[in-house]
């Protein structure tokens, strides 16, 4: 009796109970068998699988409006990339298809060289439209509309005039920042130029990239005011590349830049500017075309009297100015034209620079015979006067367009 009761004893195994009941109690939780036995009872009751829970329309208008703001960020970026372009400082490789679609889609409102290219494209174009109503009556007078004479022809003609004004401010704040080879110096001991940016960001990587010594780095002093720039001192750790780097940049600095010059000092105007073919270039410029614009101004209708007896007070405030003005472009275009050429009498049709000047140059010639044939008050005097505004307005053009295309090519 003893002996069976200390056999049941030892048969008796509480932690296999335990195993069994954990064992059953996972089965219960086990998500498959749970599945399993949920199907079984709905095959039971006839009801295949469960119908999903609905989609909130919370979620869906979160969704859309995620996507509202990522289409505003992406056109604002567009945007931004479209009037404030990355401007490279060397020219990209770029073909002439690539170009002439920049020039449509890009417009950087920051380049003052693509405001001048823009603004006298804009204003040839208008004077273009100009000589062709002016020729409208000589070559067929039916072909005139009665609002010609009144509101389109000087209408034109006043548009051009302020693009050209616009033009020639851009031209003369270009030849202030420019830092080509007559406005930075050759000699490496001493460089002087508009332009540090392109330095300063170059100082940095290198003084970045390697460890260098306190008085060989490149001392860069700026004006109080924004705008004017001190002439930079460099040491004689610089080399001969960074020189020609300085000498290589073609382009001033964006509008809004801390080294922007607006207004040259006098020891600027001595030092740099006094040698700077491009500067003279753009001040001549920027003088004819006031003049020119105001010769403009005197051609509206009923600003100066049409009679014979009046002839003296046309000439005078009407023929001479506009004639002055176009003698003016004469000179700035051959300014252009000897700052492109490697020699003054050789002549470098191969280079862009070199054509815009050559194109303002005929155009120029245009609008100055413009101004002086009408002083013999013939009908072919006029008739050869209205052509020259004519074609000297087309010349105009090429030369701005072929500008415009330079300036694209420093842009992706």
């Amino acid at each position: 009796m003893a002996a069976e009761m200390f056999s049941n004893v030892l048969s008796f195994r509480p932690w296999k109970t335990r195993l069994k009941y954990t064992q059953m109690e996972m089965d219960d939780q086990d998500p498959a068998g749970t599945g399993s036995s949920v199907h079984e009872s709905l095959g039971r009751s006839g009801v295949s699988t469960l119908t999903e829970w609905p989609t909130p329309m919370f979620e869906e208008e979160y969704q859309n409006q995620q996507d509202d703001q990522a289409s505003t960020s992406f056109e604002s970026l567009t945007t931004r990339s479209r009037f404030s372009p990355t401007r490279s400082s060397v020219l990209r490789d770029s073909t002439f298809s690539k170009r002439l679609k920049r020039i449509w889609t890009l417009f950087p409102l920051q380049d003052i060289s693509w405001i001048v290219a823009f603004s006298f494209t804009m204003g040839s174009a208008a004077f273009v439209i100009y000589g062709f109503f002016l020729l409208l009556p000589f070559i067929d007078s039916g072909t005139n509309f009665p609002t010609e004479t009144p509101y389109a022809t000087p209408a034109s003609s006043v548009f051009g005039a302020l693009m050209f004004l616009i033009g020639g401010y851009a031209g003369f704040l270009e030849g202030l920042n420019l830092n080509g080879r007559e406005v930075a110096g050759t000699n490496v001991q001493d460089i002087e130029t508009t332009e540090i940016t392109e330095i300063r960001m170059k100082l940095d990587d290198e003084n970045s990239s390697q460890e260098t010594e306190p008085q060989n780095h490149t001392e860069i002093t700026c004006g109080e005011r924004s705008g004017q720039v001190q002439p930079l001192i460099t040491s004689a750790s610089a080399t001969n590349d960074d020189t020609r780097a300085v000498q290589a940049s073609s382009f001033p600095p964006l509008l809004g830049n801390p080294v922007f010059i607006y207004l040259p000092t006098k020891q600027q105007l001595l030092t740099i500017y006094a040698r700077s073919l491009l500067f003279h270039s753009g001040w001549v410029q920027f003088l004819g075309t006031i003049i020119f614009s105001f010769a403009t101004l005197t051609s509206l209708p009923g600003i100066l009297p049409s009679s014979n007896s009046s002839h003296l007070l046309i000439t005078l405030l009407n023929l001479l100015p506009a004639s002055t003005g176009g003698v003016l472009f004469i000179i700035s275009a051959l300014l252009q034209i000897l700052n492109a050429q490697d020699t003054w009498w050789m002549p470098n049709p191969r280079k862009a620079d070199w054509q815009v000047g050559f194109w303002n140059l005929v155009g120029s010639l245009g609008f100055t015979l413009a101004g002086v044939l009408p002083v013999f008050r013939s009908e072919t005097a006029s008739y050869v006067g209205i052509l020259a505004v004519f074609w000297g307005s087309c010349a105009f053009l090429l030369g701005s367009v072929v500008q415009l295309y330079i300036v694209m090519g420093y842009y992706a």
